[in-house]
């Protein structure tokens, strides 16, 4: 198949005559071109959008372990390893995600600390506990100094990895998911190969989360999910719904978001 556009042109060869195998032929072809028109349009989507992306900076390495890592806090962010992992324009989103998850006022579950947004605008919905998981160790300080100010609200702290510490958790209410990969291996798997940023996570969280449960999560998602993210969430969530928080203001050296908006996911158990 070979499609030409204005801007660029998709060409496809199926390598097996078995692939998509469907009972006719042309239903293979009606999936086929739908898949293709779905890709063309993106390209044109992205064409649209990218001039308005802020200039960014190029991302290093995570050399250290994550866990004793200096965490350095300064002018609205957090740094840990070169990685920009929190800034402050997150504010907006993380103050939705938090209406989202709190809106039971269960017991919910926060994996990451981060400049502790999340978690402030968690304890504003007046929640019955907050158990939160950290991995670093001076973060995690700046989390009990913060849980200190907070001596009538029931918060547990939880030091590891999601990893390592989630099968000896129960279950809950609402879970809210923005957890900074610590490592290569971790950002080259959940960032650039997986569908979405938490899919490594969605499995853990439908496991504990009660009936009617909410799950939400750093999308990375602009202003909309993709087939293959939608698909992800259904395998463990009965269902879930999608809105966009816009007027986000990234800074002009963001190394992890470029664009104004960024997709708010509520995935139901």
């Amino acid at each position: 198949m070979l499609r030409r556009y204005k801007d660029f042109t998709i060409e496809l060869g199926l390598h097996r005559e078995s692939f998509i195998a469907a009972p006719r032929s042309e239903q293979q072809r009606w999936v086929v071109h739908r898949a293709v028109d779905e890709l063309a349009e993106q390209l044109r989507h992205l064409d649209v959008i990218a001039p308005d992306f802020v200039d960014g900076t190029t991302r290093g390495e995570i050399n250290a372990e994550w866990h004793d890592s200096e965490a350095d806090y300064h002018d609205g962010q957090l740094i840990i390893e070169g990685q920009q992992v929190m800034q402050d324009w997150e504010e907006s989103l993380m103050r939705r995600m938090a209406e989202k998850v709190g809106a039971t006022h269960g017991d919910v579950l926060e994996i990451g600390f981060g400049l502790g947004l999340s978690a402030t605008f968690i304890e504003e919905q007046d929640v019955r506990s907050h158990t939160i998981v950290e991995f670093n160790d001076e973060v995690l300080a700046r989390a009990r100094a913060w849980a200190a100010e907070r001596p009538d609200a029931d918060i547990e702290f939880i030091q590891g990895s999601w990893q390592t510490v989630l099968p000896q958790l129960g279950d809950f209410d609402g879970i809210f998911w923005d957890a900074f990969p610590t490592s290569e291996d971790e950002f080259d798997q959940y960032v650039l190969r997986d569908s979405t940023v938490a899919e490594a996570f969605f499995c853990e969280a439908a496991a504990h989360l009660r009936p009617g449960g909410v799950f939400t999560y750093y999308t990375n998602e602009r202003d909309s999910l993709s087939r293959r993210h939608q698909r992800s969430l259904l395998r463990y969530f009965s269902s879930f719904a999608v809105e966009v928080v816009d007027g986000l203001a990234p800074p002009v050296d963001c190394q992890y978001w470029w664009t104004d908006r960024m997709t708010v996911v509520t995935a139901t158990r």
